[in-house]
């Protein structure tokens, strides 16, 4: 489950490092407009997630909620990482990401992880390559565990369609993500140690396709500088990961929902 307060300080150093490279004006790119200059939207409101990858309990929180970016070459969100497009032709887009990615915390659901391994949120880092054609969109990342919290490695890919219907932007499309083992067994994984201190079976989690879903989020522009922005996104567990017991016991589920509803304001 993801915190706000461990997530905000991680993001903190980055944003003010990108916030000093603010012009004194700029715009904020909206239904396809390029962004002229340095843009940064500060926001909150409420974030719903699985209680753990695998779990099948929500759990609601207030989230803060940052995005922006810089001309057509930087990119950031809370929720989507930071990207750095460093090549550029023709639609496409190669360069580094870097993205937060949750940990496990017993506390979280102590009826379902005391006695697993509890590990903290970490920083990935990698690359990805996009293309963009009018209002289709299409990514693929691969990105490491950077800190050894989880200690693996995912590829996630996605395809997105943006319709715009007056000053309300739609958007929609499939997404997968594969990992490795070590990603796999870190979050669905249980080892003989573990089996013998919970009523859980000893499971060894193996690599591969982990999940596919989609995601449908909207943009509503309230005012020049005012945005309401929400998403749902619905992810199936396949495979080893939807094998584990801790996805199917009494209180797992291999389906994922994720959801925010976000206000936000654009301060550059």
């Amino acid at each position: 489950m993801r915190n706000p307060a461990r997530m905000l300080r991680a993001l903190l150093p980055c944003g003010l490092l990108i916030a000093g490279m603010a012009p004194a004006a700029a715009e904020e790119a909206f239904f396809g407009q390029e962004r002229a200059g340095f843009e940064l939207n500060l926001g909150a409101g409420p974030f719903f997630s699985p209680a753990y990858p695998g779990s099948g309990s929500m759990r609601g929180q207030p989230f803060p909620h940052i995005n922006g970016g810089y001309g057509e070459w930087l990119d950031f969100d809370v929720l989507d990482g930071v990207r750095i497009a460093a090549l550029q032709a023709h639609g496409l887009s190669l360069g580094p990401i870097l993205r937060l990615r949750d940990g496990r915390d017993a506390a979280d659901a102590r009826r379902d992880l005391t006695g697993l391994r509890s590990f903290s949120e970490t920083v990935e880092g990698g690359v990805f390559l996009a293309y963009e054609a009018g209002p289709l969109y299409a990514d693929v990342s691969l990105t490491q565990d950077l800190a050894q919290s989880h200690g693996g490695a995912a590829m996630e890919a996605r395809l997105l369609l943006s319709v715009p219907v007056g000053r309300v932007a739609f958007t929609a499309g499939p997404e997968l993500r594969v990992v490795t083992r070590q990603y796999a067994q870190s979050f669905y994984g249980v080892t003989e140690a573990e089996a013998a201190r919970t009523p859980y079976a000893a499971h060894r989690a193996g690599g591969g396709l982990e999940r596919v879903g989609g995601l449908a989020a909207m943009q509503w522009r309230l005012s020049a500088r005012w945005d309401l922005q929400g998403y749902v996104e619905y992810a199936r567990l396949l495979g080893s990961s939807a094998d584990s017991p801790l996805v199917r016991s009494p209180g797992g589920s291999p389906d994922q929902i994720q959801a925010g509803l976000f206000l936000s304001y654009r301060l550059f």
